[in-house]
């Protein structure tokens, strides 16, 4: 798989002798390779809580800066799941690798950054340790970023989130001249007082990256105060990052979707296609830089059975993601007549910001079901549940998006765009009364939809216990401009159990 020939070109790229050498921050030499110091602003900090919430949130002041450089890590999902870091410097001449990150705990999600990367403590004043827990540590938290100095870029340039659960391969980062701030949340059941609190970067990744000791750790007083009244029930809490997508151990390995793509294809008639589940590294390096587009189809996720009580029938529920793994991002304006119900889809090709090419692509439509109100591209994605020999047994009422990036997929491909806010998304999704729209979904990122939206399930009442296959597809009419149409299907093997009303599904 070309994912794994990348990642042993790092592994044989820093035995060969690329890592450099890092100096410490102490002896005032300008480190070898970019690294990270913590800056603390603040003595004190207080914490509020309510009575009975043993939870505490707050901001000690605590940042984490680039230092000698843009710092920047990738990680990559290899084809057993295993998240893989890189210590990596960027220029216009391409990606070099520094070394090899060994995490502190397993990378298990994207979205948690790097695990174990403080070590959080909490004393009394008389020394004893009242708390201690390892706290994970995503860099590009870009809501929590500011400037340290004028000696980077006036706005960042590294994606804002660490990724998500579909993500495949990602870039975390921190540009020259920028920190990120520290949110704390942790359990704390003491007495109210003050303590002394520490926030100290994890040994293991100090010794790694070079930070001296100096820059590596924060102490601060803390005062806990219990408020009556309020807690959970009458404020907002915290919410976790969502997990969107099923694990890659459980979706079809890509040897058994091209079986099943190929068994589904000559009993249609379609032809032979390749498998459709190539992983996102692969795609990228076999496109062509002419800021074309490639949409593409990942598995069905999230599944979930619901019975519908007042009619009786049972529905099988799933999240859908099409991302864009071209060299280009995917745009599409709409335009309307005077009183037409529809808008004129037309397609532009980008390259170096501008567009060369447009081409009129379809339609868009308004949705008035519950959950849209907005416009539909017409025909970019299309649900079919199949049986075991690939015939269609079900096709999902729901064909149409609002394109608009979800979900980094790719953010190491050539093209990807980290600052997708940045892309001109105001007029995404537009109202019912508008003469225009503009929906844009960046190279590298994905739409995803999930079965909350109406239409998007499978009436399984009547279908009978048994193997079936989970098919999305994206442009499945080849209207969009591509760069490659083999890869707009994600097929995932499942297989239905139970009864009416106690239906049950597993992935097989």
């Amino acid at each position: 798989m070309l994912r794994s020939k990348w990642a042993r070109a790092f592994v044989i790229a820093s035995l060969a002798g690329l890592a450099l050498s890092v100096t410490s921050s102490s002896t005032g030499a300008k480190p070898a390779s970019p690294t990270l110091r913590l800056i603390s602003v603040l003595k004190h900090v207080s914490a509020d809580r309510f009575k009975g919430d043993h939870h505490l949130f707050f901001t000690p002041g605590v940042y984490i800066a680039a230092m000698g450089g843009p710092f920047e890590i990738d990680a990559v999902r290899g084809d057993d799941g295993t998240i893989t870091l890189w210590q990596v410097s960027r220029d216009s001449k391409g990606v070099t690798p520094i070394r090899q990150i060994t995490p502190a705990a397993p990378v298990k999600n994207f979205y948690r950054g790097l695990p174990q990367f403080f070590q959080v403590t909490v004393k009394d004043s008389k020394g004893n340790v009242i708390s201690s827990h390892a706290l994970g540590y995503c860099l590009s938290v870009g809501y929590g970023q500011a400037r340290v100095d004028t000696s980077g870029p006036d706005q960042p340039q590294y994606p804002y989130d660490c990724g998500s659960s579909l993500t495949q391969a990602t870039v975390w980062g921190l540009d020259q001249g920028w920190a990120s701030s520290l949110d704390m949340q942790m359990r704390f059941g003491a007495p109210d007082g003050s303590y002394n609190l520490t926030i100290a970067v994890n040994p293991s990744y100090a010794q790694q990256l070079g930070i001296a000791a100096s820059d590596s750790t924060a102490s601060l007083t803390l005062t806990v105060r219990t408020s009556s009244g309020g807690g959970c029930k009458f404020r907002p809490c915290p919410v976790q990052p969502p997990v969107a997508g099923v694990s890659s151990a459980g979706a079809i390995s890509p040897a058994a979707l091209a079986a099943s793509i190929d068994a589904q294809a000559q009993a249609q008639g379609e032809g032979p296609r390749r498998a459709a589940a190539q992983t996102a590294t692969q795609s990228a390096l076999g496109h062509s830089a002419d800021g074309t587009p490639d949409m593409e189809a990942l598995p069905a996720h999230d599944l979930s059975i619901t019975h519908d009580r007042r009619h009786n029938r049972d529905y099988l529920n799933f999240g859908a993601t099409i991302w864009n793994g071209g060299s280009g991002p995917l745009v599409v304006e709409g335009f309307r007549d005077s009183g037409a119900p529809l808008m004129t889809a037309v397609q532009d090709i980008y390259q170096n910001g501008s567009p060369v090419r447009s081409q009129t692509v379809g339609q868009f439509e308004f949705d008035t079901r519950r959950g849209h109100h907005h416009w539909h591209m017409e025909d970019i994605a299309q649900y079919d549940l199949l049986n075991k020999s690939g015939d269609r047994v079900v096709l999902s009422n729901k064909q149409s998006f609002c394109l608009a990036p979800t979900d980094a997929i790719n953010l190491t491909q050539p093209g990807a765009d980290w600052r997708p806010d940045q892309a001109g998304l105001w007029s995404a999704c537009a109202g019912e009364e508008s003469i225009w729209l503009r929906e844009v979904l960046p190279a590298g990122w994905g739409d995803t939809y999930y079965q909350s939206v109406a239409g998007q399930s499978f009436n399984v009442t009547n279908l009978k216990n048994g193997h079936y296959i989970i098919r999305v597809t994206t442009d499945p009419n080849h209207n969009l401009l591509e760069t490659n149409y083999d890869n707009n299907v994600g097929l995932l093997d499942i297989t239905l159990g139970g009864k009416l009303g106690h239906r049950t599904v597993t992935i097989n």
